[in-house]
């Protein structure tokens, strides 16, 4: 699952569209949908509380909505391990709490979420190993009871701008 709606940003689809491009790699032919698949469609709009959303424009949407419709296409593919970069970037308070109570529900179901996040928030409890970056090399690999929100930097390079002599990282690490 990318980052932000960059995925779906200005391209004229709806919801359910975007969310049955997660049953391609399910397909033995393109342009051919089975009942599985619209059934796959339709329970992942449902669970991310879309479902009176489904034949809206994704273009058109708020960036939490959005959110959720990239989350409903990764669920849609029914996969064993969702990778998610930034899941809560951008999205309300409201949302990251939404996504929360999804992402518990779908541990609880067996899926694995290997998730990269520069702040917990909400996502904290549900995190069982946290893998720190500093410098390019874990600094940290355990329990995320011992990662400290407060120690959080993040940290952007931007256009040519210069490797900080601090060491920070262009993705942000955790000092």
């Amino acid at each position: 699952m990318p980052q932000r709606t960059r995925a779906v940003a200005g391209v004229p689809a709806t919801v359910q569209e975007v969310v049955m491009s997660g049953r391609l790699a399910r397909r033995r032919f393109v342009g051919w949908r089975t009942k599985d698949d619209v059934a796959a469609v339709q329970a992942a709009i449902s669970r991310v509380g879309l479902a009176d959303r489904s034949r809206s424009s994704v273009s058109e949407m708020s960036g939490g909505q959005q959110q959720r419709a990239l989350i409903a296409r990764a669920l849609a593919s029914q996969a064993e391990l969702l990778i998610m970069d930034e899941p809560t970037a951008g999205v309300d308070h409201d949302n990251q709490e939404s996504l929360a109570e999804l992402l518990a529900g779908l541990v609880h179901e067996g899926t694995s979420v290997l998730l990269v996040a520069h702040e917990l928030g909400p996502l904290r409890p549900l995190i069982d190993r946290a893998v720190v970056l500093k410098f390019g090399e874990v600094s940290y690999d355990g329990p995320v009871d011992a990662v400290r929100d407060d120690e959080h930097s993040h940290v952007h390079r931007h256009g040519g701008e210069p490797d900080r002599p601090d060491g920070f990282s262009a993705e942000g690490i955790w000092r």
